[in-house]
């Protein structure tokens, strides 16, 4: 087994190694452990980083690729199916290495937070226990080799976000909360099952790499159309994990978990599962799958973004924020930015993690205060949390010489590319979302900024609670006065320092328009070389066989240099020609016939991209200065003006309703005619057979006493006294006998002389 392959192992198995020791015996070590699960990420992270130092820096190869499987479940040969094997396995390829990377250091820095965040928590040791088990489950994402054991981590997922939403269950909020994730992920977690389940009927494996050879050999069974609906189907996973339109409504309610949660869940782990699975799968994706993925990135981008500009508490602020991220994720993905949405995924992770964990020791400070109105003026006190803050904040709202600029303008490059080659009108709805959302990002980032960090306090403004507020983590006492706000201590210091410098252009590319040319985008694998590209078909025998389903996919879509196709631009066109020529030994079944005029739109767009951007991000910051610094506009009297659209952004689109309305009180509603069917015609025709059992049993019972049972005991009885009778004849004395002899034979003289008489 390689070396890597087997440090991959570790990787994945130290988390649970934390989980199951801190599960049983935190409460027996000095500080429940905590060291145990800060120590295993740490070392996690460690043997993460020399993976990605060994596969990026040194092999630099966007090709390069290690494999390790193993037969797991051998059921022979099935009738009617043949012969069924279940393998499992782990992938170490360049996305591999970055994700753990990512994942990991994300992790430790929340374990380390952690320790100061949570210090005092009654459940401190069962804390950094679920932290460990959510850590594992998302490495087991990243490392799975086949759709049937990411499924399996894909759910272990689930369960541990259940766990950690629910942290403080003694809160009937977030024990709903909780629920509403869970059982929002499993709508569209049964949804990606029927799409694994379609390819698996066709191919009988859920090999990644053999899935794609089959399509590549042409040997897709069923219609076009099948294999879009797999397709959508396995972006339903995506859409329940990754927070997209229309099950977008579960993480904003997430906030209920400790704020480290909701780092994790937002930055490293759960919602950037369902985007790295949908890159895994990109190939299969045939080019009305990726219409629909595009659309919804679009629309969830725009419709979050337009929740968040009134939102009062400064997590859902940054919850609904990652929607609407996640949301160009997909979108980039939809259009073909391929790369670049990986890239996003990568930068939202870190700036986005500094966000949610700059809140954290703002609400920490503020003795768990989370309503912005009441914050003001907090650069003075904390001035490491602000400078981060604000660093993270810029690199959301994509300015130049953050890395969210870079990887944000290089999807909405790809959106335009997209619209041009596409054509028609309705795809340009793509790149506009892209573009309004971009503004509205900076607004209510811009707002946020100034609500908590300056002007004057506002604590003396809150109104009395007349309940007793209990701090977020759930201990017993008052509530604290607002006063003594300082900066936290270095635990929950410096992962702000780190997560703020992986957030500016230099770690990735000297250059902040570089175009996509940085060390970061050329390693990104293409869509080919992340799914195993076949090396067996000769290139026009898997150009034909595959062109059906996917040479005529989103033109941004179909080529290895898709750099060629938006602003990321992994390789020069020389080096794209090549590699689309196999002369990097790799046989592609993407070449796309217009790709000369593809490129040259994509170098078009990147340009006007940064352009619009730049005017977008500069209206949204415009436009907060003008609200909310120099008071040009009355907020609270536009907010009325506009008191409408206002209510339709504060009160979510009103989604949360209409799902109360149709779905929730809908399937209330069949329940409650199933469950009057049940009573009146299921159990009534129980209830009519019971009866009539009944009645024909109590005939059946009187016919059996009075018929039956009357004709033995009469026949006992005339026994019983015909017995009597004979008993006192049979009374063994003679005198009986010659008195009854006597009798006969008077009786017999009788009946004589009477017989000659007549």
């Amino acid at each position: 087994m390689h070396s890597l392959i087997q440090l991959s192992i570790a990787v994945l198995l130290l988390p649970l190694l934390s989980f199951v020791f801190l599960i049983f015996f935190n409460r027996r070590l000095p500080r429940m452990g905590d060291f145990v699960g800060v120590g295993m990420l740490g070392l996690t992270f460690g043997i993460s980083a020399y993976i990605f130092w060994t596969v990026i820096v040194q092999h630099y190869d966007p090709a390069f690729r290690l494999a390790w499987d193993f037969t797991w479940l051998d059921f022979g040969n099935v009738p009617g199916v043949g012969p069924l094997q279940i393998k499992m396995g782990i992938v170490v390829d360049n996305l591999t290495a970055i994700m753990l990377a990512m994942v990991t250091l994300i992790s430790f820095l929340v374990h380390l937070y952690s320790t100061g965040y949570m210090k005092g928590d009654k459940y401190y040791g069962r804390f950094f226990a679920y932290l460990g088990i959510f850590t594992f489950s998302m490495l087991g994402i990243v490392l799975s080799d086949n759709l049937f054991s990411i499924y399996i981590f894909w759910e272990l997922v689930g369960l541990s976000s259940y766990l950690l939403i629910g942290f403080f269950f003694e809160k009937d909020s977030a024990a709903d909360a909780q629920k509403k994730a869970f059982l929002a992920n499993r709508v569209g977690d049964i949804g990606m099952w029927l799409g694994i389940l379609i390819l698996y009927s066709q191919f009988h494996t859920f090999s990644y790499r053999e899935i794609f050879e089959h399509l590549a050999a042409g040997e897709f069974g069923l219609s076009n159309a099948w294999l879009t609906a797999a397709g959508i189907l396995l972006f339903m996973g995506c859409v329940g994990k990754s927070a997209q339109f229309p099950l977008h409504v579960w993480l904003p309610d997430a906030m209920e978990g400790p704020t480290p949660v909701s780092a994790l869940i937002h930055a490293a782990t759960m919602v950037a599962a369902g985007v790295y699975f949908v890159a895994r799968i990109f190939v299969l994706l045939t080019p009305d799958a990726l219409h629909v993925i595009a659309f919804i990135g679009a629309f969830t981008a725009f419709m979050a973004a337009t929740i968040a500009i009134t939102q009062q508490d400064i997590k859902r602020v940054l919850a609904y924020s990652t929607v609407s991220q996640l949301g160009y994720m997909v979108l980039g993905l939809g259009v073909g930015a391929y790369s670049a949405a990986l890239f996003h995924l990568v930068t939202h992770a870190f700036f986005k993690a500094c966000l949610f964990l700059g809140s954290g020791a703002i609400i920490h400070a503020m003795h768990h205060e989370q309503d912005m109105r009441w914050m003001g003026g907090l650069r003075k006190n904390m001035p490491w949390t602000f400078v981060t803050f604000v660093i993270a904040t810029l690199a959301l709202a994509g300015l130049p010489l953050t890395s969210g600029f870079m990887s944000k303008d290089a999807i909405l490059a790809g959106s335009l590319g997209f619209a041009e080659t596409e054509g028609s009108w309705y795809f340009y709805l793509v790149p506009v979302l892209g573009f309004f959302s971009a503004m509205l990002t900076a607004f209510y980032m811009g707002r946020q900024i100034w609500l908590v960090f300056f002007g004057e306090s506002r604590t003396h403004l809150k109104p009395a609670d007349p309940h007793a507020h209990h701090g977020a983590h759930g201990h017993d006492g008052h509530e604290e006065e607002h006063h003594g706000v300082h900066e936290v201590a270095w635990n929950m210091r410096l992962p702000l320092v780190v997560l703020a410098t992986l957030s500016v252009f230099i770690v990735y590319s000297p250059d902040p328009l570089d175009g996509g040319k940085g060390w970061f985008m050329k390693m990104i694998p293409t869509p080919a070389t992340v799914v195993g590209a076949v090396h067996a078909v000769e290139p026009e025998a898997a150009a034909a066989a595959m062109g059906p389903l996917v040479a005529e996919a989103s033109p941004l879509e179909g080529h290895d240099a898709e750099a060629a196709l938006h602003a990321e631009t992994p390789m020069h066109p020389e080096a794209a020609h090549a590699e689309a020529s196999g002369e990097h030994g790799e046989s592609h079944a993407f070449a796309d016939p217009r790709q000369a005029e593809i490129a040259h739109l994509s170098h078009a767009a990147h340009n006007r991209a940064i352009q619009i951007s730049s005017i977008m991000v500069v209206l949204g910051i415009g436009l907060a200065l003008i609200v909310y610094v120099f008071r040009f506009i009355d907020p609270d009297g536009t907010a009325e003006a506009i008191r409408p659209l206002y209510l339709l952004s504060f009160n979510k689109w009103y989604w949360d309703e209409i799902y109360q309305a149709t779905f929730i009180k809908g399937s209330m509603l069949i329940a409650a005619i199933f469950s009057w069917f049940d009573r009146n015609i299921i159990d009534g025709m129980v209830n009519g057979v019971a009866t009539l059992t009944r009645k024909f049993a109590f005939f059946n019972g009187s016919f059996d006493k009075y018929a039956v049972d009357g004709m033995v005991n009469f026949t006992a009885f005339f026994v019983n006294t015909s017995g009597g009778v004979l008993r006192k004849l049979q009374t063994g004395k003679v005198q009986t006998y010659v008195v009854m002899a006597l009798l006969a034979v008077f009786g017999y003289f009788v009946y004589y002389f009477a017989q000659l008489v007549s």
